[in-house]
């Protein structure tokens, strides 16, 4: 019998996989406008990170584990930069995205690189932007990252889109376990910077 989570996981996958229940998509105002905010935030985010910063061709990181201790140890965070295009965003937006993302999300809950762990990444980074954005930015965190494990890979077209209500609905009856014991980095320190 499937657990509750993978049932979950499973149909947020299919529905982005296959655009159902996908209302809004890159030609919608909403979400172009929540992009713009989105890339506002993630370019002032950016500013504030407090490691070095590189880009590479290579997935450096076995785990958000290996990643957090090798970060705490040099005080450098590698992002891959592979990509595969975005309806809205452009390269360089991407990029930003993730360093952001690994840093004020991953780094700061302390979760995994599993379903559960971004959506738990999810919810620790979406404190950083306008409540109304949260829609594109579930599509684009949890969502995508549930497709992943519907394909097993992550060649599949990326889409710009805001998540069906019923997708967060579904998320909110996610068994989460609390990983803000392994957390390198203080939110509270964090708000003070920027």
């Amino acid at each position: 019998m499937m657990s509750i989570n993978e049932l979950i996981r499973r149909k947020i996958g299919a529905d982005y996989l296959k655009g159902f229940r996908t209302v809004l998509n890159h030609n919608d105002n909403h979400v172009k406008a929540a992009f713009k905010e989105i890339n506002k935030v993630n370019r002032e985010l950016f500013k504030a990170i407090p490691y070095k910063v590189i880009f590479t061709s290579k997935d450096v990181y076995t785990s958000a584990k290996d990643m957090r201790k090798q970060v705490q140890e040099t005080g450098v965070i590698y992002i891959y930069d592979g990509w595969s295009g975005h309806p809205i965003l452009t390269l360089e937006d991407n990029l930003i995205g993730r360093a952001v993302h690994d840093v004020f999300a991953h780094l700061v809950c302390g979760c995994p690189f599993n379903f559960e762990g971004e959506y738990s990444a999810y919810l620790e980074q979406r404190k950083w932007y306008p409540e109304w954005t949260w829609d594109v930015l579930f599509a684009e965190i949890p969502a995508q990252t549930a497709a992943y494990y519907v394909t097993g890979s992550h060649d599949f077209p990326q889409r710009a889109i805001a998540a069906h209500p019923a997708w967060m609905a579904w998320a909110q009856d996610l068994e989460l376990e609390d990983y803000s014991h392994n957390s390198i980095l203080n939110m509270a320190k964090l708000m003070e910077v920027v």
